[in-house]
């Protein structure tokens, strides 16, 4: 998927922009060295492995406000309704 491999390439960006060496970010996040290289080079492993890496790399917020559903158009529209608990 072309967001996924962007995803990561952003994220190795900030990496290397952060001068953290894949060896230390893999440390800090209690993670194997190749588990956070494929997460960086294919966007590919858990989504804790994914939040331990934005939280280290200071981009936690930025990924919570993507993912707010009241940045988007239909999210904005219906903030003022009642929206359900579930949806069957």
């Amino acid at each position: 998927m072309r967001a996924q491999r962007q995803i990561a390439a952003n994220l190795d960006l900030a990496r290397r922009q952060q001068r953290v060496p894949m060896s230390l970010l893999a440390e800090r996040a209690n993670l194997s060295e190749p588990t956070v290289s494929k997460l960086l080079r294919e966007g590919t492993g858990s989504l804790e492995n994914f939040l331990r890496v934005t939280h280290i790399l200071g981009l936690m917020d930025g990924a919570v406000e993507a993912t707010d559903p009241l940045n988007t158009p239909i999210g904005r529209l219906r903030a003022d309704e009642d929206t359900p608990k579930r949806v069957r």
